[in-house]
């Protein structure tokens, strides 16, 4: 997998596992610029990390399913704790809309 894949696969995996991560906010603006890219692994990744950059909550999450590899500087391996997603526009595109729903099933009801 290259840093590319593997970036889009970590954040597809966070949608999935950790969607209370995402605030509804959140995955509107994560919609948006998702929608605005490419469909190339590349643009997708990069729009990513930039998003990552804005959101240090989500980013530290990402950050633990990163593996950085022995082999030299910047050279990433993938956990191999996660599945492989597909990585294409329309697949993150549905997780952020799935995402959504998970959330709200999970949130608990208030106490009053």
């Amino acid at each position: 997998m290259s840093v590319h894949e593997i970036i889009v696969n970590i954040f597809i995996h966070l949608l999935n596992t950790q969607s209370s991560l995402f605030s509804a906010e959140d995955r509107i603006t994560l919609m948006q610029l998702i929608n605005n890219q490419p469909d190339n692994i590349k643009s997708l990744s990069d729009a990513i990390s930039d998003w990552l950059s804005e959101h240090p909550e989500v980013y530290e999450a990402f950050a633990k399913f990163e593996e950085i590899g022995r082999r030299g500087p910047g050279d990433k391996q993938a956990n191999t704790n996660i599945p492989k997603y597909e990585l294409d526009k329309k697949n993150i595109l549905n997780e952020i809309k799935q995402s959504s729903s998970s959330a709200k099933e999970t949130k608990k009801p208030t106490s009053t």
